[in-house]
């Protein structure tokens, strides 16, 4: 006969005895607060997190509609390419002394410059889109000037989470901020294929412009303690060529830089080529483009999830390792797929992947570098992982023109699982960040 839980109770000093015709119910335990979200209750970044979601909505927007208006323009899926190579040159350029002003400045007063100037840069798209005054070359003239002032605002943006939430959470915080962006990423595609179509994309700038109002409300209200610097005394040549020093000691996190470049480079331009998928391959419009984006955002957000979930956990290579085998073969896949619905499946299960890697990477060069360089090395991943996007989209464009977007998101998936393979295999201390 099995053991029956125990019956007795205390009561002051009295024992009570339950009668066994009436079985007691186990006393409930005090639930913990759900680990998955443990971020959010911090009310800066909950804040934070919210305004950026909303400006990350209209980014999003901005993207679609912008990538339509100059393939319209166009016709030619080089030039798009030529566009986004100049837009994110400015990140190669200027990245790494984006660092530099993050390390020795208030984050905070960095983005409220850097968000404000955006805003006003995109107003002007949106009027001379309006207006009908727009062309390529005036886009080409904005999109610089923005990626420009994208170069002091991402490390900037990266590190100040951790003034926001403190290094306990601060894992937790980078999925959280992935899963607003991606969530954002379902939403604003969706959002912008149906106002292309109903207003056109001057709409999509115009709201973009308004999305940067949150997140500069946010920055407003937020209170963040007050960072003590000590005095520099380097020039800003000399720190930057510190960080490369300290890279070079620690070849793990080198290598782990050198796949996320790879990802920019052979990878990160299938989002722009989705475009013309939609338009060549599917033989359909700026709605159908939403669809397939808003795809990427639904499993992106699944992957934050699961990397919020398992924040706790150590070895956090091994997400990287799971999470490329599995971009590899689902971009494959998608690539050779002639059906739309059938393509959008195998789309959501390379974004969850690829925010799979990517948060796990972001989330290994935070932990594991000082504090007083960790706007600097921040800076260094960035360039890769966003940096070399301008060589990826004109790589990603040119093949495009030649090969077609399909051949083209293939073959540069592969290489870069390839790259990655050889990172584990070759410095292997790195499976075990």
């Amino acid at each position: 006969m099995a053991d029956q839980p125990s019956t007795d109770f205390e009561s002051g000093g009295e024992t009570l005895t339950a009668s066994p015709a009436f079985p007691t119910i186990p006393a409930t335990k005090k639930r913990k607060p759900s680990k998955m979200f443990v971020a959010m209750q911090n009310r800066n970044f909950r804040l934070f997190w919210n305004g950026a979601f909303v400006s990350n909505i209209g980014n999003w927007m901005q993207t679609i509609a912008q990538n339509w208006l100059v393939l319209s323009l166009s016709q030619s899926p080089f030039i798009l390419g030529l566009v986004n190579f100049i837009g994110n040159l400015p990140m190669l350029l200027f990245g790494l002394y984006g660092g530099v002003i993050a390390d020795r400045n208030s984050r905070r007063n960095v983005l409220l410059v850097t968000q404000s100037l955006m805003l006003i840069s995109i107003l002007v798209m949106a009027i001379l889109t309006f207006t009908n005054l727009i062309n390529i070359w005036l886009i080409v003239i904005i999109v610089s000037f923005v990626g420009m002032v994208s170069a002091f605002n991402a490390p900037a943006y990266q590190t100040i989470m951790l003034d926001l939430v403190g290094k306990e959470n601060l894992m937790n915080a980078i999925a959280m901020n992935s899963i607003q962006f991606n969530l954002s990423r379902v939403i604003g595609p969706a959002i912008a294929g149906v106002i292309v179509v109903i207003f056109g994309v001057a709409a999509c700038f115009f709201i973009n412009a308004l999305s940067f109002g949150a997140v500069l409300l946010a920055l407003f209200m937020v209170q963040i303690p007050a960072i003590t610097t000590t005095t520099q005394k380097h020039t800003v040549t000399s720190e930057i060529r510190e960080t490369f020093s300290f890279l070079w000691s620690n070849k793990p996190m080198l290598g782990l830089i050198a796949s996320s470049a790879a990802f920019s480079i052979f990878v990160f331009p299938y989002l722009s080529l989705l475009s013309v998928f939609a338009k060549d391959v599917y033989r359909s419009g700026a709605d159908s483009y939403g669809l397939l984006m808003g795809a990427v955002g639904v499993g992106a957000v699944i992957g934050g999830l699961i990397i919020a979930r398992l924040s706790e956990l150590e070895k956090r290579a091994r997400f990287v390792q799971i999470g490329t085998f599995i971009m590899v073969l689902s971009l494959v896949i998608f690539s050779f797929m002639p059906i739309i619905l059938a393509s959008l499946p195998f789309l959501a299960i390379a974004g969850g992947a690829m925010v799979t890697v990517q948060s796990s990477v972001n989330t290994i060069v935070q932990t594991n570098v000082p504090d007083n360089m960790r706007g600097r090395i921040i800076s260094v991943w960035q360039l890769a992982s966003m940096g070399l996007l301008p060589i990826g989209s004109l790589l990603g464009g040119t093949a495009a023109e030649f090969i077609g977007a399909p051949m083209t998101i293939a073959v540069g998936v592969l290489i870069f699982g390839a790259i990655t393979l050889a990172v584990f295999i070759f410095i292997p201390k790195t499976r075990y960040l």
